[in-house]
């Protein structure tokens, strides 16, 4: 789980796929990103996901009765990957007809995880404690990165020079 516009991860954002994508795992991450992050009921939310289709459909069943009074949620697929989905899809759930969502692409993990290309291969063989230091330590780094850059951006466009 990172942030559709800034590319920052989430505490306990990062999940293990055990057999597959399964939606249990990402409502774990969900859930978890919505106690840290301390999500406003009032602001709502919107999960950016490529199979945000299927996931939605039992969503509130499965983990409803955990989510925070009030809080309304929307879903959303991203912009490569509602065009390999059904017609109906691309008006639903495609980022470009969202309300209040901004200019995202719904897209940010495929460019946030090419960064890890370079521990992929010592990754799947390590064993659990040391996979999920690894994939922090470097979830971390990213986040201290964007955070640089993004005081940056906005020194720059208040006007001041440094």
């Amino acid at each position: 789980m990172a942030c559709a516009r800034h590319g920052c991860f989430t505490p306990n954002g990062i999940v293990n796929l055990f057999k597959g994508e399964q939606q249990k795992n990402v409502d774990w991450a969900f859930l978890k990103l919505l106690k840290h992050t301390n999500v406003d009921p009032d602001q709502g939310g919107t999960l950016l996901y490529d199979i945000a289709c299927q996931y939605w459909i039992y969503v509130l069943e499965r983990i409803g009765h955990l989510l925070p009074t009030g809080l309304l949620l929307d879903a959303g697929i991203g912009s490569f990957h509602v065009h390999g989905h059904k017609d109906q899809c691309f008006h639903r759930f495609g980022v470009g007809f969202m309300p209040g969502i901004g200019v995202v692409s719904g897209e940010i993990l495929e460019s946030v995880w090419s960064t890890y290309n370079t521990i992929s291969p010592a990754v799947p063989t390590a064993m659990l404690a040391h996979r999920a230091e690894v994939l922090d330590d470097h979830a971390c780094d990213n986040n201290h990165k964007k955070a640089i850059s993004l005081s940056k951006c906005s020194v720059r466009n208040s006007g001041l020079l440094i």
